[in-house]
């Protein structure tokens, strides 16, 4: 609007205002999540489009979420033809009650990743992940598939417990991306104790580049013993 009219008064806030006030009416008077289920449960038919499993303190109006778990029915579709292997992830912090929410992952035959679901959870206990892991187990009981055969996760030791609880003799991997970060943050303070420091680094008669291909080198027998 600046650029068509820079004489136009309307700033960024006053914007943000208008929007946060359309928010407020359409809210009426609920929380944002408390407006997600109401709104869930009113739409028709919405048992064929979405399937949910949630936890109300105090009723649906007034109450607050100890958790929501939601599917949509696309993503179940895939799930019904890939069910073997599942991945689990948290993100953190991505509302302002800092919730953690659980992306359960799934991969098809097409290396093509789809959601098998997610899961607002209030902690990181292993009472907290017994709520994703019993979500999982109903899910796959309503659609009467076989259980999962392996979860790919981080290492967290309360969701481990907690799989192997509730999927008894579920098989379990490390997900790669997390060695490998754990690797690099194990490792940095080595390489740079040992490579980033050398006796000959000011020498004149070496240059940048030779100093770069020596402590490469040095690096590459480093983590071959390794």
């Amino acid at each position: 609007m600046k650029f068509a009219n820079p004489e136009n008064p309307i700033t960024l806030r006053d914007i943000y205002n208008k929007r946060q006030q359309i928010r407020r009416i359409e809210l009426t008077k609920k929380t944002s999540i408390s407006a997600l289920l109401t709104a869930l449960i009113k739409k028709r038919g919405y048992e064929d489009e979405f399937f949910t499993l949630y936890n109300i303190e105090y009723g649906v109006e007034d109450g607050y979420f100890t958790h929501l778990f939601i599917v949509y029915n696309k993503y179940i579709n895939l799930l019904i033809e890939n069910p073997k292997v599942l991945m689990t992830d948290s993100t953190y912090k991505i509302n302002r009650f800092n919730m953690s929410f659980i992306n359960i992952i799934r991969m098809t035959g097409m290396n093509r990743s789809f959601f098998g679901g997610s899961i607002f959870i209030s902690g990181e206990k292993e009472k907290n992940y017994k709520l994703v892991f019993f979500a999982i187990r109903k899910l796959y009981n309503v659609y009467e598939l076989f259980y999962p055969k392996i979860f790919v996760t981080n290492a967290c030791a309360a969701e481990i417990a907690v799989i192997e609880y509730v999927f008894f003799g579920v098989n379990h991997i490390l997900c790669i991306w997390y060695i490998n970060c754990n690797i690099l943050v194990k490792l940095k303070p080595i390489i740079k104790e040992q490579f980033n420091s050398g006796d000959d680094d000011n020498d004149e008669d070496n240059s940048r580049l030779e100093i770069i291909l020596r402590k490469t080198d040095q690096l590459a027998k480093f983590l071959n013993k390794k």
